[in-house]
Order: C-alpha cells, then sequence, then structure tokens
C-alpha cells in the first residue's frame, strides 16, 4: 500500500476533566523524607501545581480501546482488515512479539497492540487512531491530546488556600506474617477539574466517523474505568464535560475565516449522549466533508 496522507481539517474537542474521586497520577519522588509522601502526583514544574499528562490520558483510553478491540475481534475482522490474521489474547505465553495474537508487543512487563506495519495498522481501529511504531513501517497517530492543566476556577481556589492534594495514608497486610506496611499517597483531590484538548486529524474521509465514534467510546469506557494509579482501590474515577466541538476545515487554515469553521452544539451533553446522536450531530461535518 502507498502511503498517501491527506488533510481534510480538524476535529476540536474541549471540555473539563472532573476528578469524581481523588486522582493519582504519578511521578518520580526526588527526595525521600522521613514521614514524607511515598508517592507523590506529578506536577508542573513552572507553577507546582497537579495536571495530567496527555501522555496518561492518550494512554488509558488506547488501551481501554485495545481491550474493546480484542473482545470484539472476531466481529469485526471483516469490518477492520488490519485485524485479520490476530487471534484474542497475548502474546506472553509464548514470550516472542507478533506471535499472531492481538496483544503482540512487549512493553517493559505488559503487552499491548501495535500493528507492525502501515498497511495494517491503516485498517485497524486502535492504530490508525493512536498511532502504531511498527517493526517494518510506523503509522503516525491521528490524535493530539494535550496536557490537561487546572482550570481557572481551581487555579483560584489554590490561590486563595484551598487544598489541591491530599495525603492518603494505606496500609498494606501481608496476608501470611500479617506484617503492616504504611505508605503515603499523594493524590489530586476529589472534585478537581482540568481543561482537556483532543484534537483528531481528518486524514481520509471515509475513516473520520468511525475514528470519532471509537474515540468516543474509549471516553466512555474511561468514565466507567479509571484514570491514573489504584484504580481498583477507589482512585481515578473521572467525567468528561464537553465545552465544544469544532471542526476546522482546511481551508480555515489558510483563511483564517468563521465561515470555515462548523461548531456542533455538545454543551451540557454527555459521551454516551454524543454518542447516541452522532448522526445529527456531525450531519454538518459529514456535508463540508462530502462524505459517505
Amino acid at each position: 500500500m502507498v502511503m498517501d496522507r491527506k488533510f481534510n481539517g480538524k476535529l476540536v474537542i474541549t471540555g473539563k476533566i472532573k476528578a469524581v474521586t481523588g486522582l493519582h497520577i504519578g511521578a518520580q519522588r526526588e527526595v525521600g523524607e522521613i514521614g514524607g509522601i511515598d508517592n507523590p502526583v506529578i506536577k508542573d514544574p513552572v507553577t507546582g501545581l497537579p495536571y495530567i499528562p496527555g501522555s496518561s490520558l492518550k494512554g488509558r483510553l488506547r488501551s481501554l480501546l485495545e481491550i474493546l478491540t480484542n473482545s470484539k475481534l472476531d466481529e469485526w475482522k471483516e469490518k477492520y482488515k488490519g485485524l485479520e490474521g490476530y487471534s484474542p489474547g497475548s502474546c506472553r505465553e509464548e514470550g516472542r512479539e507478533n506471535c499472531g495474537k492481538f496483544f503482540n508487543k512487549r512493553i517493559n512487563n505488559g503487552w499491548i497492540h501495535v500493528c507492525p506495519d502501515y498497511q495494517k495498522a491503516y485498517n485497524c481501529p486502535v492504530c490508525r487512531l493512536f498511532g502504531a511504531s511498527g517493526d517494518g513501517s510506523n503509522f503516525p497517530s491521528r490524535l493530539i491530546v494535550r496536557d490537561a492543566f487546572l482550570t481557572e476556577e481551581w487555579k483560584r481556589k489554590w490561590e486563595e488556600g484551598q487544598e489541591i492534594t491530599e495525603a492518603k495514608i494505606e496500609v498494606g497486610i501481608d496476608r501470611v506474617t500479617s506484617q503492616a506496611n504504611p505508605r503515603t499517597n499523594e493524590r489530586v483531590v476529589a472534585g478537581t477539574e482540568f481543561n482537556f484538548e483532543i484534537i483528531y486529524t481528518v486524514e481520509d474521509i471515509n475513516h473520520w466517523k468511525d475514528d470519532v465514534k471509537n474515540l468516543l467510546t474509549a471516553m466512555a469506557l474511561l468514565e466507567d474505568s479509571y484514570l491514573g494509579g489504584s484504580g481498583s482501590r477507589g482512585y481515578g474515577k473521572v467525567k468528561f464535560f464537553f465545552e465544544n466541538i469544532e471542526f476546522r476545515k482546511a481551508d480555515y487554515y489558510r483563511t483564517g475565516k468563521e465561515e470555515d469553521i462548523i461548531r456542533i452544539d455538545v454543551k451540557d451533553k454527555s459521551v454516551r449522549e454524543i454518542l447516541s446522536e452522532f448522526d445529527d450531530l456531525f450531519s454538518g461535518v459529514k456535508s463540508a466533508l462530502g462524505a459517505e
């Protein structure tokens, strides 16, 4: 397959992420202090305020879509030809990459899915959206996930003295010896809000609708899962609040004219509502692209 990348515009999705429960996205601890925090959260080195790295959010969305795709593998093979040749499961048992199972690439101690070349990635719901660094050829991501920083409201609360993070003490108990192992985790307090921005580049007018639906599906899955560490112990429940989705046509980047922007009214809609009303909400984008 010949690489033939095109540019048909961008969908810019903005809104807020709310930490419904305490959120822990870890950072490396530089100095150990007696009685101090064992596991600090990542903070902006300039402001000292916690934030959500785009890499953490994008990676979590990808992992959830990977698991869904592995679960639907046989059902989706006809639609996504890049999934042909894979069977559900992980190459962990065989201990070698690209063994024919869906989770085919070793990353540290885990296994993820990465298509080995451009052609397979082009026809894979995960890799054509999130990108693939294959052994044969790469497929650039169509998605940009920005770092998510505190909203102005929560910056103001911090300036007025409100605590943004808390130290949560936990005690692990050895089930054999009953020895206690206390640890202190830092986490962003429940209720904190961050601004998010996700940008999808429309390269193929036959893929955009499917790709955006897959992105929204991953966001819906994340709301019923967790972001960051210790999710099975109550951390990391998040909720997306959409403020705006706009389609910026390719011409917009030459003219800067408002007429080359299509705004989609998603304010106060949940991710599930946007999915269920997708065809109506995005009808203007479809017409502008001349897509089927």
